[in-house]
């Protein structure tokens, strides 16, 4: 017999057995660092072949940052509205998930039996769970400082402790930001400081950091980079990057703090998207992220066999039964289900409001830098430094505006001329400082 007819033999006898289509497939978009993805997507993988006796296939989307991957799927349900062709929607903090829910493009799923009592409805007075089911947290998150140690002693400059620390001129050129349009940790830490100090004295606080700011960076890892790599000496970060780097560096060299009172925990999210081609692949891939097992790889270092192969994650788990198989293992014994003090952020307002807060940072601070970085050291070298620092914190909007200005926000006519008005503003106002 030819070849070509044995292979055609072969094709039509995988069509009818299936066995040309063995494996089973999940899609997801997800900003996380590609430590997680290599973490998670492999452990995966072995976790579906033992248990549903068949291979699977993960494809891994990243846009760039939270806010590029969250316009991205907007982008996608515009021109159809039924699916993005898109599985899951994984990480970026709650303000995302509750964006994404507003906007309709989330699918309920109920969890296990098992998952439902090793997961508790909330921690610390924090929700892990959307009371409609389409969205669980899959970790938590703090927000503090990381900073460089021996570059501090270099500096002569005292190590931080609070966000205003960060504010002092010894700080001139020495702290990488994050632009808040490209970042949802950004723009959390951002909120914090505005929730945390008040509005004028919380734009202050944000403005001076700017001023110290060398530069802003497009990805919220990049800032982590710098404090490394001795480019800058803080920077603003999430827990995990600065765990990360602290558990491979050493603790002799980096330092991270959380400024008492005025940081929160913020669980970190995963939800199946509306139209989810691969559902029921989507729905055993969350329920894998939130077992006990899995979330180890989150909390314990690489020296264990249940733990990471390639990077300590460090990160909090949300799965309870996880601290209780971890004790005396773990590189931090912190433990969120037992914390009761954390800032408490209306994050429903939050996710209303942000884009707005986003572009108002992006108008009058990052497109504006370079006008601001001159005002800022004319600010610094003057004997009159208060009455400079009023006119070079002001703000074109109060917050009483946030609330109105969020329902027109997606008019882009309207956005554009807004934000024109705002770069404007600032270019004026960081000129007439003399």
């Amino acid at each position: 017999m030819p070849v070509f007819a044995l292979s055609f033999l072969s094709i039509c006898f995988s069509l009818v057995t299936g066995s040309a289509y063995s494996k089973e497939r999940v899609i997801i978009i997800s900003p996380h660092r590609k430590t997680i993805q290599q973490e998670f997507v492999p452990a995966f993988k072995k976790h579906y072949k033992n248990t549903y006796k068949t291979e699977v296939d993960v494809d891994w989307i990243d846009q760039g940052g939270t806010s590029d991957d969250l316009r991205f799927i907007r982008a996608k349900f515009s021109k159809n509205p039924k699916t993005t062709g898109i599985d899951i929607f994984w990480g970026g903090g709650t303000t995302t998930f509750l964006d994404l829910k507003q906007s309709g493009f989330l699918t309920k799923y109920e969890l296990p039996k098992i998952l439902r009592k090793q997961i508790p409805s909330n921690a610390a007075g924090v929700p892990l769970q959307d009371k409609s089911q389409t969205w669980y947290a899959s970790a938590l998150s703090s927000f503090g400082i990381f900073y460089n140690k021996k570059l501090l002693k270099l500096e002569g400059v005292k190590a931080p402790t609070t966000w205003s620390d960060l504010t002092v001129p010894e700080y001139n050129n020495l702290i990488s930001v994050t632009d808040p349009r490209r970042s949802g940790t950004a723009t959390l830490m951002n909120i914090i400081i505005l929730k945390s100090q008040g509005w004028d004295k919380g734009w202050t606080t944000l403005s001076k950091v700017a001023g110290n700011t060398r530069m802003f960076t497009h990805s919220s890892s990049d800032p982590i980079k710098s404090v490394v790599s001795g480019d800058a000496v803080a920077a603003m970060a999430i827990d995990f990057y600065a765990n990360a780097k602290i558990a491979d560096v050493g603790a002799n060299n980096l330092g991270f703090v959380l400024p008492p009172g005025q940081t929160v925990l913020d669980p970190d999210p995963i939800a199946i998207l509306k139209g989810a081609p691969n559902k029921k692949v989507a729905g055993r891939f969350v329920d894998f992220v939130l077992s006990a097992e899995a979330q180890k790889l989150l909390m314990l270092p690489k020296k264990y066999k249940d733990g990471p192969r390639i990077s300590f994650l460090g990160r909090m788990a949300v799965n309870t039964e996880t601290y209780k198989t971890t004790v005396g293992r773990r590189l931090n014994a912190y433990n969120p289900f037992e914390q009761k003090s954390f800032l408490k952020v209306d994050l429903n307002e939050v996710a209303k409001t942000k884009r707005v807060i986003n572009d108002l940072i992006g108008a009058t601070m990052v497109d504006t830098h370079k006008d601001l970085k001159r005002a800022w050291k004319k600010v610094i070298k003057s004997k009159d430094r208060e009455k400079l620092l009023k006119e070079f914190s002001r703000m074109p909007i109060q917050e009483k505006d946030l609330a109105v200005l969020a329902k027109k926000w997606d008019q882009d006519v309207f956005r554009n001329e807004k934000i024109n008005e705002w770069v404007a503003f600032s270019k004026a106002k960081f000129a007439a400082i003399k």
